[in-house]
């Protein structure tokens, strides 16, 4: 036989379930979107599983599939919400409760079969049915399976989660595959080692990379990461008082006690590479903060545009130039008269026309009233009104750039000259980025303007609420062309939101 089909009915039995994951349901403008909420509401399930949250039965499921919706800025109304939920539960009438078929060509046999599965089976663990309970649901195999094809190329697991999984499987007695768990575990050690040592040997031959990869700077929050490398290492003792428990509760079955060795081997070996990678990563900590102690002036906080590192360093000496007529184009207005090169503060300013007349009026009202002085107050309203439009954008697609200004209505438009300080705000993400933690803090606790503006308006708009613990953080395109707005020339530059890591 061709060994193409070598193993074809396992391979078949495997992707059924994900080929038929959500199939034929009738859920109007939410087919195209059924297999992705139904996976969000499998992992869901998983993570609580894990955690022993027994939160997991069917109207659970319910507000699992609501909440995917939502966050997936979908729309649908009651009854397609449940019939999710139904469908995957059970195929076809809840009164038959019937498991899902498909079919698939067993090469052996030469004929083809009908596989049974279920994505979600009854958990006994949880259930109590005698006193009334309802059924609390926990994955199948078939789910596992699938979660566990897509974390091989997603690899989304951390290594807290991988302990979590290991001690579930113990306790539900699965030794065997508690242990080839632990190869993935090994393997996710392995690779963030890996990371780490090109990460140190980046940092020594070039601090400056400090700048770049903000991620990687983790001596602020130091007394974090040691906390969690200490849970990770109860959680490795958990494990070893559980496999030593299960053998002296198994001390007459010589098979257990086989598996159990090689467990308890397994969890030895990954322990040693887990004491090695966190004191890999606490070093780096230390050395990045000797860094910044000898060499301060490394870590000033720059302009967002600097001609050596974005047009020297990061355009010409990496890609060249194609023709010389890029070069002048770059350089002549350095050299030129007059100077077409926009800095940020030519864009707070704008280019300003004033009436000769006017301005002298104004001048002889002032020179009257020089002795009363006047204390300018914010109108805050004005300021959160226009920002609110730029935080809407953040939230749906994650950026938005000084550019888009332009795409908005007009009313919305005007509300930016209203107040000085709304366009100041712009200038003020131009600092290092920012983590978001003002919604359990009080506003005279505040001193960063970007923390004031963001909890006014998680004040004003709850649905902001949901940026607490994100980053913000700013890109440039140092070869994004300039655009007029308003008689203001100005250079855009992107507003972004991440999530921390």
């Amino acid at each position: 036989m061709n060994e193409s089909w070598e193993g074809f009915a396992q391979r078949m039995q495997r992707l059924n379930p994900l080929f038929e994951l959500g199939r034929g349901m009738e859920v109007g403008e939410l087919k195209p979107h059924i297999q992705t909420i139904l996976m969000q509401v499998l992992l869901t399930i998983f993570y609580r599983e894990l955690n022993d949250d027994d939160h997991r039965r069917k109207l659970d499921i319910k507000y699992m599939v609501e909440d995917s919706i939502k966050q997936m800025k979908l729309l649908a109304d009651e009854k397609q919400i449940e019939r999710i939920t139904s469908g995957l539960l059970y195929q076809g009438k809840e009164e038959y409760s019937r498991p899902f078929e498909a079919l698939y060509y067993d090469e052996i046999r030469q004929s083809w079969e009908t596989q049974v599965f279920r994505y979600v089976t009854m958990d006994e663990l949880y259930t109590n049915l005698e006193m009334g309970g309802s059924i609390v649901y926990k994955l199948t195999d078939v789910s596992q399976e699938m979660i566990f094809m897509s974390r091989e190329m997603a690899e989304e697991f951390s290594i807290t989660i991988e302990q979590l999984y290991s001690m579930q499987l113990i306790k539900n007695g699965n030794f065997r595959k508690a242990t080839r768990n632990l190869d993935h575990l090994i393997s996710r050690v392995n690779r963030l080692m890996a990371r780490e040592f090109s990460f140190q040997k980046e940092m020594i031959n070039n601090p400056k990379i400090l700048l770049m990869e903000e991620e990687m700077q983790r001596a602020d929050n130091r007394a974090e990461i040691e906390k969690q490398f200490e849970e990770e290492k109860n959680h490795f003792r958990t494990i070893s008082s559980m496999i030593e428990k299960t053998k002296r509760r198994n001390e007459e079955d010589d098979h257990i006690q086989r598996e159990l060795i090689l467990l308890q081997e397994k969890i030895g070996h990954t322990r040693q590479l887990h004491d090695r990678f966190a004191k890999l990563v606490i070093q780096n900590i230390s050395y990045e903060m000797k860094l910044k102690a000898e060499n301060p002036s490394l870590f000033w906080e720059t302009s967002l545009v600097s001609f050596r590192e974005h047009i020297y360093e990061n355009w010409f000496m990496k890609e060249g130039a194609s023709s010389f007529d890029h070069v002048e184009k770059v350089l002549g207005p350095l050299f030129s008269p007059k100077n077409e090169f926009i800095l940020p503060l030519d864009w707070i300013w704008g280019e300003q026309e004033f009436d000769e007349k006017q301005l002298t009026e104004t001048m002889e009202e002032e020179t009257e009233d020089e002795s009363i002085t006047h204390q300018r107050v914010t109108n805050w309203d004005s300021v959160i009104k226009a920002w609110s439009y730029v935080f809407q954008y953040l939230q749906t697609y994650g950026e938005f750039s000084l550019a888009d200004l332009t795409t908005l209505p007009l009313d919305v438009q005007d509300l930016w000259f209203e107040e000085s300080e709304t366009i100041d705000l712009w200038m003020m993400f131009d600092k290092k980025p920012l983590k978001v933690q003002v919604l359990h803090r009080k506003e005279e606790a505040l001193s960063d303007e970007r923390e004031i503006l963001l909890y006014k308006l998680m004040q004003e708009y709850p649905q902001f609420q949901v940026f607490e613990g994100l980053k913000l953080y700013t890109e440039f395109d140092h070869r994004a062309e300039p655009f007029l707005w308003y008689q203001m020339k100005i250079t855009p530059f992107k507003i972004c939101v991440q999530e921390e890591k």
